[in-house]
């Protein structure tokens, strides 16, 4: 690519804005595997920085837009985080269980 051509994208703001809020609405349901979204996040990031290289971007979309953007990344940490508290839960339950190391344990 010439460095003085600008990708552009067809993505509008308007419905970059209404994705990144309905990705992250289903991803704080628990509909959406917490890595997947992660990768969803960077495909918007970059396609973010298309619209703004582009002169695409409006002061209030942009801030819509950066709002939705900060809400998924909040919610994807959420669930991340609820992922791993889970994860560690069960392996207390494990550890604690029938044949696992429970307190007064000789091991």
């Amino acid at each position: 690519m010439n460095p003085e051509t600008v990708a552009v994208t067809e993505t509008t703001p308007e419905g970059l804005t209404a994705l990144t809020s309905h990705i992250a609405n289903a991803a704080a349901q628990g509909q959406l595997d917490p890595e997947f979204v992660r990768k969803l996040c960077k495909r918007i990031g970059k396609e973010l920085e298309l619209m703004q290289a582009a002169g695409m971007l409006s002061p209030p979309a942009l801030a819509g837009l950066e709002e939705a953007v900060q809400a998924l990344r909040c919610t994807a940490d959420h669930e991340e985080s609820a992922m791993l508290t889970r994860a560690l839960r069960r392996l207390r339950e494990e550890d604690s269980g029938p044949h696992g190391n429970a307190a007064g344990s000789p091991c």
